[in-house]
């Protein structure tokens, strides 16, 4: 007979090979990963870039200023930041800046509490797509460029590629290396097999008319895991742009890490 010891050994087995198969089947999937390019359209959509910010004072002004650099018509898009627990002289600075600046002030801050604040303060027709972008992102000049490319191909959900913006310490590298780990399995791979990608936070574009509706029903800190349930509810597919590059800011100290929803290391910093 076989002994209790050996049954539970063959449970436990089995159940880390199916997470172990589907990690490895994705991984397999993303070698084939094919790059979509969207063709230039004369449509120039109109985006509300949002910048929650809580307690970034050190990033956000040259975050701000370095968006604002984009190779797209001004009047087509509008740079809204949040600003939640910042100090006088960091909102003095952005308001010296042509943007948005909401001031917001929960006792219980949190990413969707700032973004559904500046869904209410915005006007509802005004844009067709909403781009949400953490406080320390950087990006290219022409980020709204490929993201309205896309649009114009009939996209709802698009997700950039976030990368690492430092690697000074052995935590910040690690965490890049994850982070690079997640996008080959949960966005390369998931493309690659007709699945839509996985969103990560920040460096996304999501229809405004949807968005503006369901980031009224976030209720955790893991805001885009639920947008991409509610996503795949509605069956709106979300597209991989690899070539389009969001810089991310790298946490540098151990105890900002934890396991995330993807599978892998990865973190929640202190702000949200």
């Amino acid at each position: 007979m076989i002994s209790t010891v050996r049954i539970i050994e063959l449970v436990v087995f089995y159940i880390l090979s199916l997470s172990v198969g589907y990690l490895f089947l994705f991984a397999i999937a993303s070698k084939f990963y094919r790059r979509r390019k969207y063709a230039q359209a004369e449509k120039m959509n109109r985006f509300a870039v949002l910048f929650p910010a809580y307690k970034e004072d050190k990033v956000i002004i040259q975050s701000v200023t370095s968006f604002l650099e984009q190779d797209y018509p001004k009047d087509k898009y509008e740079v809204i930041v949040i600003s939640d627990h910042m100090e006088d002289a960091t909102n003095e600075a952005l308001s010296q800046l042509p943007i948005r600046l909401i001031k917001a002030t929960y006792t219980d801050s949190s990413k969707a509490k700032a973004m559904s604040l500046a869904m209410d303060v915005t006007e509802h027709g005004h844009y067709d797509m909403v781009v949400v972008m953490d406080a320390d992102n950087l990006t290219t000049p022409q980020f709204l460029q490929e993201m309205n490319k896309a649009r114009n191909a009939g996209l709802k959900a698009i997700q950039a590629h976030r990368t690492a913006k430092n690697t000074n310490t052995d935590v910040a590298l690690l965490d890049a290396v994850s982070e690079e780990i997640n996008n080959s399995l949960f966005r390369k791979g998931h493309v690659a097999m007709g699945f839509s990608s996985a969103l990560i936070g920040s460096g996304m574009a999501l229809d405004n008319d949807w968005f503006r509706y369901n980031v009224k029903r976030l209720q955790t800190a893991g805001e885009d895991k639920e947008l991409e349930m509610l996503l795949l509810k509605d069956r709106i597919y979300i597209e991989y742009l690899e070539d389009l590059y969001v810089l991310d800011e790298k946490v540098q100290k151990k105890k900002a890490f934890r396991i995330s929803a993807e599978g892998g290391l990865h973190h929640r910093l202190v702000r949200y």
